[in-house]
């Protein structure tokens, strides 16, 4: 049986065409409005969640590095070293520190040295447990930012997205 149509007072128009293009917008923004939400919880843009960081592993250790992040936000950078009987060294490139700014090391670095246009960082290794060192950064400059990171021998090239 069809819907009987409703009956207006004169002087009153109809606008229910509008009001269901209004209604569409609306769940059509709800939707969006999710979706940022959801991205935000895994961290799309930036200060904790899975996407917002990225781990790089080798031999040597691990570096887990901010592959999302804020200009003007602290931010930190841990390179785990695996048990070893010599000292290990932690490289980066000029790039780094064009994206970041080193604040502080934890625990501080026994000597820094260059070699190849790379900065090493120094660090005594524990033969028997791993040594986690954490890099206090604050951001420089917004974008795509790439940078060579790595531990003894293995640095290979990586990149971050600084978000204004």
């Amino acid at each position: 049986m069809p819907a009987k149509p409703i009956r207006l007072p004169e002087g009153i128009d109809d606008h229910r065409p509008l009001q269901k293009k209004i209604w569409a917008a609306q769940r059509v923004a709800w939707v969006l409005f999710a979706l940022m939400l959801i991205a935000c919880l895994f961290g799309a843009f930036g200060r904790g969640g899975y996407l917002s960081r990225a781990i790089t592993q080798s031999a040597a250790g691990a570096i887990d590095f901010p592959l999302l992040t804020r200009w003007n936000a602290p931010e930190n950078l841990e390179v785990t070293l695996e048990p070893s009987g010599n000292d290990r060294v932690f490289f980066v490139d000029g790039r780094f520190f064009e994206s970041f700014s080193v604040e502080g090391i934890d625990p501080p670095q026994k000597a820094t040295t260059i070699r190849n246009g790379l900065t090493g960082y120094v660090f005594a290794s524990d033969a028997e447990h791993p040594v986690r060192i954490v890099f206090r950064l604050q951001t420089q400059s917004p974008g795509l930012r790439r940078m060579s990171l790595g531990i003894d021998g293995d640095v290979s090239e990586h990149i971050s997205f600084v978000f204004p």
